[in-house]
């Protein structure tokens, strides 16, 4: 059985590191968006040919074997790398959109708030102004009437002094007999032991 030389194994090296580039960069594709994921089908073939050769193709050219598995790995590794980052900005896009849509959202509802708190206290404003109006004018109203109530108390009063003096001239044309019917009617008590005067005084 013949040894296997140094470069053999530096080939057989590169060969086992560029399957494990191409089983990574598989698993890599797979959590890829699907435009990202096609466009590293090519180096992935490209790869796995390079670490697809034969026992004799490592015999006869190592070098050759190592040189090829080497940069398709690194093609591979770079063309994951750029397929990683493009969806890392694309999502990174989406989330600043929808970010920015929703503060948009947020400012059109806090000025929608402000608007109808801004119309409600409008309003409260012209009901405030149309209250103190009205209690102006039944203020106005109001003095007017105290004004007049104040400016007339002697003619009440004269009033008031005739109207009982005109029930006491009336009573006194009356008997004694009638101001005890009288006194009766009105339902008074103890009259009967009244004097004329008295009986005038009870019924005034």
């Amino acid at each position: 059985m013949a040894k296997t030389s140094k470069a053999e194994r530096a080939a057989l090296e590169a060969i086992e590191e560029t399957s494990a580039a191409v089983s990574r960069a598989k698993k890599t594709a797979k959590r890829l968006p699907k435009k990202q994921a096609s466009g590293l089908a090519a180096y992935i073939d490209d790869a796995r040919d390079a670490a697809d050769v034969s026992t004799k193709k490592v015999r006869r050219k190592p070098k050759k074997v190592v040189k090829d598995a080497e940069r398709a790995a690194r093609r591979l590794e770079r063309a994951v790398a750029k397929a990683v980052a493009a969806a890392e900005r694309k999502a990174q896009s989406r989330a600043d959109a929808r970010a920015a849509a929703a503060a948009a959202e947020r400012a059109a509802e806090d000025a929608a708030v402000r608007a109808a708190e801004a119309k409600s206290l409008k309003k409260a404003a012209r009901r405030a102004e149309k209250a103190a109006a009205r209690a102006e004018l039944d203020a106005a109203t109001a003095g007017d009437a105290l004004a007049a109530e104040l400016s007339a108390p002697a003619a009440d009063s004269a009033t008031d002094d005739a109207t009982v003096g005109a029930a006491d001239n009336e009573l006194a044309a009356l008997t004694v007999v009638q101001l005890r019917g009288r006194a009766r009617e009105a339902g008074h008590t103890g009259y009967s032991r009244l004097t004329k005067t008295q009986l005038i005084d009870l019924l005034s």
